[in-house]
């Protein structure tokens, strides 16, 4: 039996991956041979039957269950960076995908990477329970190995994403919404919400109100009050919350992607199999999943707005390519060899 451990995966694009590995799993012919320990508080799919376990989200539940388990599995695939808490005769793969804990190293003296340290001293405390990391990018891996977490031969570099979900799934660019863009993401610091709304102010400042589509919940007050008090200006944000992406990339013509760090951007791979024009940082994870349609000096509002207003004047603009290949198969047969 293979184990996936999903705890602590619950939310944001690792949920989005796990959930589709567990899907593809589930069609799988060999599907019985893997068990899934879960997160409660994550949105299972249908197609799970009695092939997993629900357990409390708490270090000292995972290692009761490590423990009672050590001997029952031939292969472990842990999820949310986190190797066991023991260590296992089985070969142990962890998919690290947060690229913040790799910064907090060099952060831990600013307030905001204070909780994101202390993750990564647990994963450093059980870097030995992990034979390899997998992750999404090359940069990622240069993280890992910089960190002297793991050698360059004990990572490997295996995404994977849903590559039918936006395949050219919207309208052709021509017939879509004129001068929209969109920004999917929640409305954490990494993201760079502020330099989007300066960037939102400048142009209204030049004259231009693209309509612009973002996602700031709750926990933003600031960012939320930023917005009406630029709509009252004469900007045009509409602000959704959350919502589905779907309807936004099949039928408006850009994505605008200012984030300072992403692990993978699996957005940008979703914006441009949706058939959108894409406006990104320029940044090494951009170029290790795309080939953007133009980028900007994400550090300056002035630079994101002079993207927009190019974007929204020069026709010739090129469509985005993805350069990135999905590797679930190959994950998938690997846990199984």
């Amino acid at each position: 039996m293979v184990l996936l451990d999903g705890l602590f995966v619950n939310k944001g694009g690792g949920a989005v991956l796990f959930k589709h590995l567990i899907e593809t799993i589930m069609e799988h012919p060999r599907k019985d041979e893997f068990f899934f320990l879960l997160d409660p508080r994550l949105d299972r799919p249908k197609t799970l039957t009695d092939n997993f376990i629900v357990i409390p989200n708490k270090l000292s539940d995972r290692k009761k269950f490590y423990k009672k388990h050590k001997h029952s599995y031939r292969a472990v695939l842990c999820f949310a960076n986190t190797p066991p808490p023991v260590k296992l005769k089985a070969p142990v793969y962890t998919y690290f995908h947060n690229k913040k804990l790799l910064e907090a190293p060099g952060q831990k003296f600013k307030k905001m990477f204070w909780t994101q340290y202390i993750k990564y001293l647990y994963v450093k405390q059980n870097n030995d329970n992990t034979d390899y990391y997998l992750v999404q990018t090359p940069h990622m891996m240069q993280g890992l190995v910089e960190l002297g977490l793991k050698k360059e031969a004990e990572c490997m570099i295996l995404p994977f994403y849903d590559t039918a979900k936006y395949h050219m799934g919207g309208l052709p660019f021509s017939e879509r919404r004129k001068n929209e863009f969109v920004f999917i993401s929640n409305p954490t610091p990494q993201k760079n919400y502020p330099g989007l709304l300066d960037a939102w102010e400048y142009l209204l400042a030049k004259g231009y109100t693209p309509k612009l589509h973002v996602t700031i919940d709750d926990t933003a007050p600031v960012f939320l009050e930023r917005v009406k008090e630029l709509n009252k200006k004469g900007a045009d944000i509409v602000n959704h919350s959350y919502l589905d992406p779907r309807e936004l990339y099949f039928n408006c013509p850009y994505l605008i992607f200012p984030s300072f760090m992403e692990s993978f951007g699996l957005p940008l791979i979703e914006a441009a199999e949706s058939g959108m024009k894409i406006l990104a940082s320029e940044m090494p994870y951009v170029h290790d999943v795309i080939t953007p349609s133009l980028t900007f000096d994400q550090t300056k509002p002035a630079s994101i707005g002079d993207a927009v207003i190019k974007a929204m004047t020069d026709e010739t603009l090129p469509m985005p390519s993805v350069v990135t290949t999905s590797h679930i198969q190959d994950l998938i047969s690997m846990l199984l060899k």
